[in-house]
């Protein structure tokens, strides 16, 4: 199988270690036989649709009977996926370590089966098991090789529910770019069925939140706002209460960061005792920095109710390093030692966690779902160019369309050229920008003046650096480096740079990127995804794009012309 030939030492190792504990479960269920008579006539259709309404009611002890009758019944009749099937439900009813073994008997008793859903829901499931029980890296592990699996079995609704798995995982380490990508993906497939809206309404909620999130960790509000918005008007539409509170709590965080503060306090405020965990420490997050400027011991009360809540947890946020830095420099303010030593403590541990994790992750995710996927649509695209060859004839056609389309292509290219002239004739330094910087008349007012100017030197030291060439560079590892928080600097950026985030870095790099193509010949042997690599780009399509919104130039273009200039040529 194409894709995903590290899973089969993955599977192999799982059934050596699955064998005896499958074996274990099989003599356990082995004393409930076909031969009692709680549901003598029932078929597997009837069986699943009990299990389901059983599990729906809650009812575990007739679940429990359902569930040992169907297993009994598929091991007499030797129906591999009925076993499964049943083994799916029996994970509903035992704890994660008991519920693991059943999902390792699932993929080793419908392993190498051509069913479109099988051994798929096996690694889907322990994906679920290990995400609940915190463990993210062995999650994304087997939702990797359960989305490989649907690649291959070319299952559209695993392939969409295995990226919102991984895409969670991924947002949880920081990279939002690519979880953003993901869930549009997924948005995108979701599309594709009737009446999505309302047919896979949880899904499609689901999605839409998950976006608004990972748009807001990007700095992008006008993009988190859209989609925000979506999710009110679903959950209204509906009448859906409980959705429609979360909704509006995330509308609370898209006030904040387009800097309407009284807005987001008075939203967060209203609904924030209705939430516990996580969920509610990362809404007293945002009081905290609220009330941080003009009630700093507000704000450290709420960072110390965060605190008392991830003791509980145990489940590290991306904004909880800053929370321990707020708490470690109150409790030097108040000379508090011992607090001191404590937070230390816990800022270390976190960051830790998070730091590691995040490469594991990385590494992970581009391995066995980054590039997969794009052999995967590599695959397709050599299919439809085969495809297309079938139709060469077509191509007299055009040719004899040349004649017409010929002027217009004569002024594009004028065009294209006058372009070039000028981004060539530009001193290179212009294009950075470090040099847009316009004189201010008016400064932000939610950002003290010693931490702007402190700010606005740290950024022009990190502009003239190539840190900005870091591929995985985003606003919160940014702000940790800088000294400050994200919200600091995003408003810093968006004031003075007169633009968010995401763009800002697009700039530096592009800007950097013709710098270097003019300088360095090397450079021009690069190919698209080369270029992208060297100057902080996901993907060779991405610099493309960047290059083009800047310049009005595609980077193909800009590179002939200087490698034809260094041949003597001119324009």
């Amino acid at each position: 199988m194409r894709g995903i030939s590290n899973s089969y030492i993955i599977i192999l190792v799982i059934h050596i270690i699955t064998f005896y504990s499958t074996e274990a479960l099989y003599a356990q269920e082995r004393a409930f036989s076909t031969k009692d008579s709680y549901f003598p006539n029932l078929s597997y259709e009837e069986i699943r649709e009990q299990e389901f309404h059983a599990l729906e009611q809650e009812d575990l002890k007739r679940l429990s009977q359902l569930v040992n009758f169907h297993i009994s019944k598929a091991k007499a009749e030797n129906n591999k996926i009925e076993i499964a099937r049943g083994y799916y439900y029996q994970t509903d009813l035992h704890d994660p370590d008991i519920a693991l073994k059943y999902a390792d008997s699932i993929i080793y008793i419908t392993q190498g089966i051509s069913h479109p859903n099988y051994p798929t829901i096996g690694y889907s499931m322990k994906g679920h098991l290990y995400f609940n029980l915190g463990n993210f890296p062995l999650a994304l592990e087997n939702y990797l090789i359960a989305y490989n699996l649907a690649l291959e079995k070319d299952n559209i609704e695993h392939q969409r529910e295995n990226s919102l798995t991984i895409a969670a995982v991924r947002n949880i380490y920081g990279q939002h770019y690519a979880a953003a990508e993901l869930y549009k993906r997924s948005l995108n497939l979701l599309k594709t069925k009737p009446d999505f809206q309302n047919q896979n309404y949880e899904e499609y909620l689901i999605l839409l939140h998950n976006l608004t999130i990972s748009h807001l960790r990007l700095q992008e509000v006008d993009s988190a706002q859209f989609f925000a918005e979506k999710g009110l008007e679903q959950a209204f539409a509906q009448n859906d209460t409980e959705n429609y509170r979360d909704f509006v709590m995330l509308n609370a965080q898209v006030d904040f960061y387009d800097n309407q503060y009284g807005k987001a306090k008075d939203t967060i405020l209203k609904y924030y005792n209705h939430l516990d965990g996580t969920k509610k420490a990362i809404k007293l997050y945002y009081l905290g920095k609220i009330e941080e400027a003009a009630n700093p011991e507000i704000a450290i009360n709420y960072f110390k109710e965060i605190d008392s809540i991830v003791d509980v947890t145990k489940d590290p946020f991306i904004e909880i390093k800053d929370v321990y830095k707020q708490l470690i420099m109150h409790s030097i303010s108040e000379n508090d030692k011992k607090k001191q030593v404590e937070y230390i403590g816990k800022l270390i541990y976190y960051d830790s966690i998070l730091s590691t994790g995040k490469k594991n992750i990385l590494n992970k995710a581009t391995a066995s779902y980054d590039i997969p996927f794009f052999k995967y649509q590599k695959k397709k695209a050599e299919e439809q160019l085969q495809a297309r060859g079938r139709y060469v004839l077509f191509a007299g056609f055009l040719a004899g369309m040349g004649s017409i389309s010929g002027l217009y292509y004569y002024t594009r290219s004028r065009r294209m050229k006058l372009k070039l002239k000028k981004l060539l004739l530009k001193d290179n330094e212009s294009t950075n920008v470090k040099k847009e910087i316009h004189k201010e008349y008016s400064h932000p007012p939610t950002v003290p003046e010693d931490i702007r100017n402190d700010l606005l030197k740290k950024l022009k030291k990190f502009e003239e650096s190539d840190r900005f060439l870091c591929k995985d560079l985003d606003m919160s590892t940014l702000a940790e480096e800088l000294g400050t928080n994200t919200s600091y600097l995003s408003v810093i950026i968006n004031h003075y740079k007169k633009m968010n985030f995401p763009n800002y870095l697009k700039d530096l790099r592009i800007s950097a990127a013709i710098r270097r193509l003019s300088e360095d010949p090397i450079l021009l042997k690069f190919n698209y995804q080369g270029l992208a690599d060297t100057f902080g780009f996901k993907t060779g399509e991405s610099f493309s794009k960047a290059f083009y919104n800047k310049t009005g130039v595609y980077p193909s273009k800009f590179i002939n012309e200087l490698k034809s200039r260094k041949l003597g040529g001119d324009l």
